[in-house]
Parts: structure tokens; sequence; C-alpha cells
């Protein structure tokens, strides 16, 4: 099961939306329905937990639909200890909720995949930097001069891991994965770079 201490991660809605492999309007529309709970910070920075990515990977991956009040009784579950909330509770690598037909919950694989994904994210962010005299400001690897957004659009291109190893082989397979996130969160909104015209 996935567990809450797994991550310390404090994610805005579009992190979280990119690792939870949702689209931001499920996760907005989770929140407004008062069942994914996020932290306001700094004024209006709204930051989401490691539970919440579990909570919205489950769900969207669910064969059934559930009630808004069951989805409420979930994500709260989530983030307790309890073995047993409402109409759910755990059993091995499963969550169950019952009812006339009792619904079973594969998570060890979700938990997994949202755990190695954060991970992936965490310490992905820690390897990237930027520097005006580098590469012109893009974001790159640490001790390199490769651009993460190159290496995400070549992923997003369906290039071979083992090319990309061939190109770049001071890259690791954690950082390509982190590029393929970078480059699905997109640019982040702000004034565009300006030119420096050369005159020659």
């Amino acid at each position: 099961m996935f567990s809450a201490r797994a991550s310390g991660a404090a994610l805005t809605v579009k992190e979280a939306a990119v690792l939870a492999q949702v689209t931001e309007k499920v996760v907005r529309h989770e929140m407004a329905a008062h069942i994914v709970r996020a932290v306001r910070r700094s004024g209006k920075r709204v930051e989401l937990g490691a539970p919440a990515v579990f909570y919205l990977s489950l769900v969207s991956r669910l064969p059934v639909e559930l009630s808004k009040g069951d989805r409420r009784e979930l994500f709260e579950f989530l983030n307790t200890s309890h073995s047993k909330r409402g109409r759910w509770k755990r059993s091995a690598d499963h969550l169950v909720l019952d009812g006339d037909v009792a619904v079973f919950l594969p998570t060890k694989e979700i938990a997994r995949n949202v755990a190695q994904r954060l991970k992936v994210f965490e310490s992905g962010k820690k390897r990237v930097i930027s520097r005006a005299d580098t590469l012109g400001g893009e974001p790159f690897f640490e001790g390199t001069r490769v651009s993460v957004r190159h290496v995400g659009e070549l992923m997003k291109k369906g290039v071979p891991l083992n090319t990309l190893h061939e190109d770049f082989p001071g890259i690791s397979d954690a950082d390509f994965e982190f590029a393929r996130i970078f480059v699905d969160l997109g640019r982040r909104p702000g004034r565009p770079r300006k030119l420096k015209l050369v005159r020659p």
C-alpha cells in the first residue's frame, strides 16, 4: 500500500496532474468537490501532496465509477493508517469497497509506479540547473551541457533508450524519465526571453 510518508512532495496542480497522468481538469474537479485537499502557501500557490497523486492515479484507473461520497472517503482513507473507513478497508495489496458486491482494487503496481515517478521528479529537480551563460538559459543537467527539454522531446518522439544512452552517455535512466516529465509540464509562464541582436 502507498505510504503518505513516501514523499514530502509539495506539488502544484499541474505537477500533480502530470505525475498522476491525468488532466489538470480532473485535479481541479476533485478539489472543487472538496475531495482532494490542498494547502495554500505564499499567497495563491496551491500545493498537493504525494497521497493526492496516488489517489488521482488510482481513481483514474478504476473499472467502476465511484460516488462522490465514496471518493471522499477513499481520499481520507488513503491519508490514514486505519484498516477501515466507511465502506473502505485494506486487504493485503488491495483496497476493498464493501457493498452488495464487494469491489477489490489492486493497488501494489499503482503505488509502486507513483512512488517511482515522485522519486524521479524530486531527485531530477535537484539535477537541473539554468544559467544565462549556458544554452541561453535553457535548463540542463548539472555536469553536462545537455538540455533537459531536448532529451525529453526525443523521448516523447519514441527514440529508443539505448540510442539516447549512446548519444548522451552522462545521462542516467532516471534523468531520461525526468526529462519526459519535464516536457509534459511544459514551459513555465512568464515573459519571453529577449532576443539579443548582434551586429556583424
